[in-house]
């Protein structure tokens, strides 16, 4: 039987507390209290938005229009909550440069268990209301790794980083000190990330010494900026020489309530630019310090994209107006990027896109692989984002049904994985439960012959439906009938250009989104991107097996609970095969796995079946593709000496195309991958958090094919 490998050395696992007699929590861990006991709202306001100036600051907008907070030490989420309540208090919802946003970023360790973090927030009814959406989109324990929760439709983001304080503020940072000490500033994505305001929380120095490290201080100082401040109930000396080692100005006043003293402060940037690069052999065997995923900000600065004086003035080219190119579109439009999308076709979501309803669905497994564990983000980033709440419902509202999904066992390994899973998120059944066949078949509503693994925040949503919502934004602007030629530079930054060879708009920023087509760019030539044919069955909801379901089930193919009558069955995988006829024998591949899956009397076969071909977009490592577009030619030189050394030691960033990103490659899970793949995008694009950490951005950056062509020392492909 086959095991799921556990994870290597994780760096967190859940808080271990107990309540004191004013129902107060205390850290087991740490023997330490997570708040002041004599008033733990006071001493946030007191503390981290008094001494970072806050409330003042907030009324003057900065450049980008965003203000980051980052924190170490997430603990219980009062310093959230308190920053997000006073954000909406003192800060106008909408500016000249478009919506205003709060960006708060926290690492911890130790995350506490859903039920205890609801526990230790109802000492605070004044916050009910934030606390309740904090808590159904908090991520399910145990896990690590980087989410992104979303709230007031998009002008409020929390970066939950579960990992240790150096792991995780490393994973948020541009680059290590290796890159840095040779004088290099690189980008993750369009701009720096800079953090505003820093709260230094967490348990104190004397208790929890492993957190207060130079390292720390550096990665602060790292993602700093000259208008950047700090403030901390502590003023320990380890804490106030370790500041100021690393760049910042610290002042020492009266602490909260039984602290004598705490610090505050700002930060006065150092240059690093003489001291010389490090020759750590441990560095040199580690491919981890090749920087190809990285930009210059020279080459920013001297683009046209960089010069944009606000974001209400930026503007952005979509091409592709199925899911990739919907999501991105509604990405950019949240962040105040007005958006041109061209689709060739006379409506959104008429290719790939374009069924019935769709299974919001990844391949889950415990194993600790890159894509398993991307899966898993990915499905707990698309729980959230078509279940948030807004002003007319949310996206299951308007678009499909939060019904549920049973992953079927078909498999034993299936069924080992499902339930090491189930046992891995015991302690938050509204994530993932285990499910035995009596149980499925309750649920479900049919005789079920398989036991499964039940995602009960999942559902089905109509694409048609989701791309209409996506683009239903006062800054969206679509043209159908509309294709694409060519994507040249422009005096504004970039041109699509039709097949009449007439320049359709110009823009700022350009999203190559258009699946396969991708290929037919110069510029995206080269990605490695293929299609699978696949066909969809449409069966009569009155066909009396199907008539009483009520969640999707999904096994080797997949069946949804009807709309408007019908259900949608599938969906077929054909490799090399280029047909868009419907097929029957497609049509019986998926009624045969639908009887691997349900008890089906002898009844007459469905009446009337009809279906839909689509063909998937897809790439050789099953991740999507999304970044900024490489310059093919210019990577292969600046990186050809991985040819002949995979691990050999190189400090030169990626070399992009400025302003030219890609969403491509999301295969069959387009509803699950589409969500936190057009976060990323627009993230880079606007300079913010990312939603991913640093290595899984690897994983699905654009020059990832070129970089492991040359480490295997394939021929070029130019």
């Amino acid at each position: 039987m086959n095991k799921a490998r556990p994870a290597k050395n994780p760096t967190t696992c859940p808080a271990d507390i107990t309540w004191n007699e004013n129902s107060q929590p205390i850290s087991t861990q740490f023997d330490d209290v997570y708040f002041s006991t004599t008033d733990g709202l006071k001493e946030t306001e007191f503390v981290f938005l008094q001494h970072n100036n806050l409330p003042q600051r907030w009324q003057t907008p900065t450049s980008n229009n965003h203000f980051t907070v980052a924190e170490t030490g997430f603990g219980t989420g009062l310093n959230f909550l308190v920053t997000w309540y006073n954000w909406q208090k003192q800060t106008p919802q909408n500016t000249a440069d478009g919506p205003a946003r709060l960006h708060f970023i926290s690492v911890e360790k130790y995350p506490l268990l859903r039920a205890d973090l609801a526990r230790a927030l109802a000492l605070w009814p004044e916050f009910a209301a934030l606390s309740e959406q904090l808590l159904s989109q908090y991520p399910p324990q145990p896990i690590e790794g980087t989410f992104r929760l979303t709230f007031d439709d998009g002008k409020v983001l929390l970066t939950l980083i579960f990992s240790d304080a150096e792991n995780g503020l490393t994973q948020i940072a541009p680059c290590s000190t290796l890159a840095r000490h040779a004088g290099a500033e690189y980008t993750l994505g369009n701009g720096p990330l800079v953090v505003d305001a820093w709260f230094l929380d967490g348990f104190s120095p004397a208790k929890n010494p492993e957190m207060w490290t130079p390292t720390l201080f550096q990665s602060m100082a790292k993602l700093s900026g000259k208008n950047t401040t700090f403030s901390t109930f502590t003023s320990a000396r380890v804490v106030r020489e370790g500041l100021k080692e690393a760049g910042f100005h610290c002042i020492k006043v009266s602490g909260f309530g039984l602290k004598r003293e705490m610090l505050y402060g700002h930060f006065q940037p150092v240059n690093h630019t003489d001291q010389p690069a490090t020759t750590d052999n441990s560095q040199r065997r580690d491919a981890a310090h090749h920087y190809w995923h990285l930009c210059a900000a020279a080459s920013h600065e001297q683009s046209s994209t960089a010069t944009i004086k606000n974001k209400n003035a930026a503007s952005a080219i979509v091409v592709g107006g199925g899911l990739a190119g919907c999501q991105a579109a509604h990405a950019l439009a949240q962040r105040g990027i007005r958006v041109t999308l061209l689709e060739k076709n006379s409506c959104l979501a008429d290719e790939a896109s374009g069924n019935r309803q769709g299974a919001l669905y990844t391949r889950l497994s415990p194993q600790d692989d890159p894509l398993s564990r991307f899966n898993l983000s990915a499905q707990i980033f698309a729980n959230n984002f078509y279940s948030s709440k807004k002003a007319h419902g949310s996206l299951f509202d308007l678009c499909g049904d939060q019904c549920g999904v049973i992953h079927l066992c078909t498999q034993d390994r299936q069924k080992t994985y499902y339930q090491q899973l189930a046992n891995r998120f015991q302690v938050d059944e509204h994530f993932c439960q285990w499910l035995e066949c009596d149980a499925v078949s309750e649920l479900s509503g049919l005789k079920i012959k398989l036991p499964g693994l039940f995602l009960p925040q999942a559902g089905w949503i109509s694409p048609v439906k989701l791309c209409e919502q996506l683009c239903a934004h006062p800054l969206i602007d679509v043209l159908t009938n509309t294709e694409v030629k060519e994507l040249n530079i422009s005096g504004k930054g970039w041109a699509a250009i039709d097949t009449r060879a007439n320049t359709v708009c110009e823009a700022n920023y350009a999203i190559i989104a258009n699946a396969h087509a991708a290929q037919n760019f110069e510029q995206t030539a080269h990605l490695q991107l293929k299609t699978i044919r696949g066909q969809v069955s449409h069966i009569l909801e009155d066909w009396q097996p199907l008539s009483q379901l009520k969640t999707v089930l999904c096994g080797e193919g997949y069946i949804s609970p009807s709309q408007n009558g019908i259900h949608c069955a599938g969906a077929t995988f054909n490799l090399r095969d280029a047909s868009v006829e419907i097929s029957q024998q497609d049509h019986d591949t998926n009624l045969h796995n639908l009887k691997q899956m349900i008890e089906l009397p002898n009844s007459p076969p469905p009446r009337n079946i009809e279906g839909r071909v689509g063909f998937r977009t897809t790439t050789p490592d099953y991740f999507p593709i999304v970044g900024p577009a490489p310059m093919a030619a210019p990577m292969e030189q600046n990186f050809a000496s991985l040819r002949h050394r995979a691990n050999a030691v190189l400090s030169a960033p990626g070399e992009f195309y400025p302003g030219l990103y890609t969403l491509l490659g999301l295969g069959s899970r387009g509803l699950a991958y589409s969500p936190i793949a057009a976060d990323l995008l627009a993230s880079l694009v606007c300079s913010e958090p990312l939603p991913v950490d640093q290595k899984q951005y690897r994983q699905l950056h654009p020059a990832r094919f070129l970089i492991r062509n040359l480490m295997r020392n394939k021929p070029s492909t130019l």
